[in-house]
């Protein structure tokens, strides 16, 4: 199992250095470039070419790239609620299983699996993913 994890690292690991992945973008993409100066461009990709690359009618010589980045899919407020989601369903797995058992002790637990699922739910969803995907460096 182990040997497995260590010979799949490198396969995951993308070459970040080839200018090609910028070329193969998706035209209207939302992403950003830092440039040599430390300027950050940001906007919806409209082309690249083996000099330079077009973001919303601005050419950015490939000398000047430092990097290029593309912004996540699914902002953080979809994915909160995608985890409050997950985390209800959770919840109500738990309160259907265990519920009967502290019914007998004399307990319900109906309003903390349910609310606590929902909140861990939140919580991973809002810390998860997200931030930006490196698709070159210089």
């Amino acid at each position: 199992m182990n040997l497995a994890l260590l010979l799949l690292i490198p396969a995951l690991a993308a070459d970040s250095s080839d200018w090609t992945h910028v070329q193969s973008l998706h035209r209207g993409a939302r992403i950003g470039v830092i440039q040599s100066d430390m300027k950050r461009v940001e906007g919806r990709f409209e082309g690249a070419t083996a000099t330079s690359i077009t973001i919303d009618g601005a050419a950015v010589p490939k000398d000047n790239v430092m990097r290029v980045y593309q912004r996540a899919r699914v902002n953080r407020l979809a994915r909160t609620l995608i985890g409050a989601g997950a985390g209800l369903a959770g919840g109500a797995i738990v309160n259907a299983t265990a519920s009967e058992r502290f019914r007998n002790e004399g307990s319900d637990i109906t309003a903390g699996a349910i609310g606590g699922g929902v909140a861990i739910g939140a919580g991973i969803g809002a810390l998860s993913g997200g931030g930006y995907h490196t698709v070159y460096r210089k």
